[in-house]
């Protein structure tokens, strides 16, 4: 299934001050571009201090579009720790060679679905209860999983 970015019309910086001001639409932030925005982010900051400013951005946007249920701690660490496990030089070549990945049931192969739609996960970060994520691959640190 192809994932669509519905902020392709935009070059990364025009994104990222689109969506940090709450000017671009709820309907120009599908999950391509919530990947899009953790990109951008690791690629200019060090992990925590990207993921610190995804939670801010995300948050925002979240409560400016009276759309409360978009953000999702534990996802929004996955993704991000995934998507630090990556050194394409740009989104879009991240985006050819891992789209048919990019999906929901990736993070089930780490977490229980009854675990990942759980209010703990939606609220705080919540290790895996399948398999551990990847090592990631940018510096800063990140939350463990169980040992």
């Amino acid at each position: 299934m192809a994932l669509t970015l519905a902020s392709a019309h935009l070059n990364d910086d025009d994104f990222l001050e689109a969506f940090q001001s709450c000017r671009l639409d709820k309907s120009q932030f599908r999950h391509a571009d919530h990947l899009r925005l953790a990109w951008i982010h690791l690629h200019r900051q060090p992990f925590e201090e990207a993921l610190r400013q995804v939670r801010v951005d995300v948050l925002r946007f979240a409560v400016h579009h009276n759309v409360p249920h978009l953000y999702h701690e534990t996802i929004t660490v996955a993704w991000m720790r995934l998507l630090a496990t990556h050194h394409e030089p740009t989104f879009d070549e991240f985006l050819a060679k891992s789209e048919s990945r990019l999906t929901k049931d990736l993070l089930f192969r780490f977490w229980s679905p009854e675990l990942l739609d759980s209010r703990e996960a939606r609220e705080m970060w919540v290790s895996p209860d399948r398999h551990s994520l990847p090592a990631k691959s940018r510096g800063g640190s990140m939350p463990s999983d169980p040992a």
